[in-house]
């Protein structure tokens, strides 16, 4: 019984914090009413509260170590697996060694904006691994960036725009949702969006090498 023997201590914890802090409420309105006496009461219960505290941070500490032992830190690690999680197997960074962005396969323009990000997802078999050039809003929703347009509905894209993922180690801090404009310059890549252990599936992105904030907002609004 891995599982209760862990979260016993870590109940027991809480719940031990629970009753110093409502022991500290207390004694903080007496405090003010008895001077010194209840100031020397206050600093033992802290006092305890440390000792308490450092005794159960020591026993989840050789838990776990005997639990290592006995079944494997991979066991131990992989049964916390967080789910759901994403998977972008690309390195960015290795990537810019070895691919040239100068003449990208695609460069998505004005026209056909949206028709050519919805074949992207109706047929990425065909797409995967080209490099490509496209312009549009840099957008965070949720965590996860986008590029893209105003224009007609597409039952795949996020937010009510027609856009699509990006995925980058560069330093996007300087840029804001829904205003900056980008270039975004990589390579359309699959990667893998895992519902739990047993269930999963693909995602598309781009695999982001350049990214750059352009000075001026082109066409903010596509119709096709």
């Amino acid at each position: 019984m891995i599982f209760s023997r862990k979260n016993f201590l870590k109940i027991a914890f809480v719940l031990l914090l629970a009753l110093l802090l409502q022991s500290c409420k207390k004694t903080e309105t007496i405090r003010k009413v008895s001077g010194k006496e209840s100031e020397k009461s206050t600093t033992l219960s802290e006092k305890e509260a440390e000792s308490q505290a450092h005794e159960l941070e020591s026993l989840e500490q050789k838990e776990q170590e005997s639990l290592d032992k006995e079944y494997g830190k991979e066991s131990s690690a992989s049964a916390d697996a967080a789910y759901p999680h994403d998977d972008y197997p690309y390195d960015p960074k290795e990537d810019r060694k070895k691919v040239s962005l100068e003449k990208p396969d695609i460069v998505v323009g004005d026209q056909h904006y949206a028709t050519q990000i919805n074949d992207w997802y109706m047929n990425f078999q065909n797409y995967v691994g080209k490099t490509v050039s496209i312009d549009g809003y840099y957008m965070n929703f949720g965590g996860y960036t986008l590029v893209g347009r105003m224009g007609p509905s597409c039952p795949y894209c996020t937010g009510g725009y027609v856009n699509f993922e990006f995925k980058t180690d560069l330093d996007l801090s300087n840029l804001k949702s829904e205003e900056s404009w980008i270039r975004v310059k990589g390579i359309l890549r699959e990667g893998t969006y895992a519902i739990s252990k047993e269930l999963s599936q693909k995602i598309y992105y781009i695999e982001a090498l350049e990214v750059e904030k352009l000075p001026e907002v082109g066409v903010d609004t596509v119709t096709d």
